[in-house]
């Protein structure tokens, strides 16, 4: 039976609607963002997925009584602009190797913001693979910030903890 117009929609169709938009999301990310030329997917984020996402925090507001703490990672990464995180802060780093101004409080609101999702288990192992965009991230802020900076973040990412490494 269809859905009717201006009607609660329906969970299995929300949540359906959720997981597309955890899995194909990121993958339009990547197209996105894979000349590297262009900047700030969210600006120019489809219609479809701000909706989705938009009913979805609905039905959590509405359950926000029984929520459940996460003690283990997410199989699929919950926010599905996570990759477009990422890709800025790799775009800003990138342009400073080019001759750009460095924003640190973005570099640190982006730090934070790993942190908080690794914390609450709102990532999905997956980030942390060689290769990944976010790993590439990491070893030019690294480079960039050099062997004496210490933070939350760095302390979870560096060569004596790696805790990363045993994230699940």
């Amino acid at each position: 039976m269809p859905q009717k117009e201006g009607a609660k929609l329906r969970k299995r169709w929300l949540y359906g609607g959720t997981n597309y938009r955890r899995i194909v999301e990121p993958l339009d990310i990547a197209e996105y963002y894979k000349d590297q030329k262009k900047v700030n997917y969210i600006q120019n984020r489809p219609n479809h997925y701000k909706l989705l996402e938009k009913w979805s925090d609905e039905d959590k507001n509405q359950l926000k009584s029984s929520v459940v703490t996460r003690n283990k990672a997410a199989s699929l990464t919950e926010d599905s602009c996570f990759w477009t995180h990422v890709e800025e802060a790799l775009i800003s780093l990138r342009n400073l190797g080019n001759g750009g101004s460095s924003n640190n409080e973005k570099e640190l609101e982006f730090e934070a913001y790993l942190m908080c999702s690794i914390k609450n288990y709102s990532v999905s192992p997956d980030i942390f693979l060689e290769g990944s965009s976010l790993m590439e991230w990491w070893n030019k802020y690294m480079a960039h910030k050099g062997l004496t900076y210490t933070s939350e973040f760095t302390e979870y990412m560096t060569k004596n903890n790696e805790s990363y490494k045993s994230y699940e």
